[in-house]
């Protein structure tokens, strides 16, 4: 394996390290805390809140590169490491073996690599402070998703298309129901940040608004 073909297997796994946190970094921000940001003066944060509005691009970007960096990344690293392997196997097997074993490990190291350093860890490190690396993302994520403008319009539309042909929506819904209330309210009472009297309080509201619209519409 030379220095360049190192290099450029380096470069790949950041680069889909990128996209991986600008992935999850997206997912996960909380539309609360970003609006906070946004209302402290962070300009980027309105940039985020309006690509959740609409992420179709912006996932389609993500998608883009994941798969093309990863097609270049098995293509680099069988063409590096799979000679290495063979060569070092073939002292002590014969060589039709060898190349085949050196072609396994060659495709189990590159593999290991982009999934430990190009997905576990930049997912588990962006699901830490979301809306800080959705920040720091989104203006490099806008300018790749510029110059892949052509590509993004097509799969994005392909992938409007085929929602709407199974009947499920194109946008995100981020109403808040009282489900998801009751939901964080038992979630903050069971970790201590909620009490249980004014959990039971809250429960009882819904209860409540609930008992009365039902006597609204069954009136008998």
């Amino acid at each position: 394996m030379t220095l360049a073909q190192a290099l450029l297997l380096i470069a790949l796994i950041l680069a889909s390290a990128f996209f991986s946190m600008a992935e999850i970094s997206l997912a996960a921000s909380r539309r609360v805390r970003l609006r906070q940001l946004a209302d402290d003066g962070e300009a980027r944060a309105h940039v985020v809140l309006g690509i959740q509005e609409q992420p179709g691009d912006y996932f389609t970007v993500v998608q883009v590169g994941q798969n093309a960096i990863a097609i270049l990344g098995g293509i680099v690293g069988e063409g590096s490491l799979t000679p290495v392997f063979s060569q070092l196997l073939a002292r002590v097997l014969p060589a039709t073996q060898a190349a085949s074993l050196g072609f396994a490990l060659s495709f189990l190291v590159v593999t290991s690599a982009f999934i430990l350093f190009s997905d576990l860890l930049p997912k588990r490190i962006g699901m830490n402070e979301p809306e800080k690396f959705a920040i720091r993302l989104v203006r490099p994520m806008q300018l790749v998703t510029l110059l892949l403008r052509p590509l993004v319009w097509f799969y994005s539309k392909t992938a409007d298309v085929l929602l709407r042909l199974f009947g499920m929506p194109t946008q995100r819904d981020d109403r808040v129901t009282p489900d998801d209330i009751l939901s964080l309210a038992e979630a903050g009472a069971q970790s201590g940040l909620l009490a249980r009297n004014e959990q039971q309080v809250i429960e009882n509201v819904f209860e409540l608004d609930r008992h009365h619209r039902d006597q609204r519409h069954d009136p008998a």
